[in-house]
């Protein structure tokens, strides 16, 4: 009686354990069209905004800029033809404490919206006094859009086009 109710056993959870294993091996999930690669305080754009890098050009652009505190040597910068970058920052702010995110992406027709999550020191929480500039890198897809819209909560929107020598795939 206990080897067949030990047999069962084994053979039930061998039937859950691979039907477990298999459950998601053939669903197709959607992929989101960004990624956050990298964040700072400190990346030195005084100004909330964003700079979207699709080329080695662009790159360059941006690693000239004064007072630059993101690390662009750790940044996925192969094939920015394939996957641009989007730098959003939040500006110069008085205290610690301030951050931004990616929140959410999505494609609506020929517009690739980035939704961001901004936040700000509680009103009573105690925080250094130091200048920060906060920002966050998204990786984007390059396909299916021309146009970039950069919205959250104590940020302008911001719309980019894509550059006129980038083909929409």
């Amino acid at each position: 009686m206990k080897t067949s109710f030990t047999a069962a056993l084994g053979m039930a959870l061998t039937g859950l354990l691979s039907g477990c294993a298999l459950s998601g091996d053939n669903v197709d999930r959607p992929t989101s069209p960004a990624h956050e690669v990298a964040a700072s305080l400190h990346c030195g754009l005084t100004a909330p905004g964003a700079v979207l890098v699709q080329s080695r050009e662009d790159l360059k652009r941006l690693a000239s800029l004064p007072g630059l505190g993101l690390d662009l040597d750790r940044l996925p910068t192969e094939d920015l033809e394939q996957q641009p970058l989007v730098v959003v920052a939040q500006g110069q702010k008085p205290t610690a404490g301030y951050s931004v995110s990616l929140k959410g992406a999505g494609l609506n027709g020929d517009r690739l919206l980035l939704a961001m999550a901004v936040s700000e020191p509680r009103a009573d929480a105690m925080v250094a006094q130091v200048l920060t500039t906060p920002c966050v890198v998204v990786a984007v897809t390059a396909e299916g859009w021309q146009t970039l819209t950069v919205e959250g909560q104590g940020l302008p929107e911001i719309t980019r086009q894509r550059s006129a020598n980038t083909n929409n795939r």
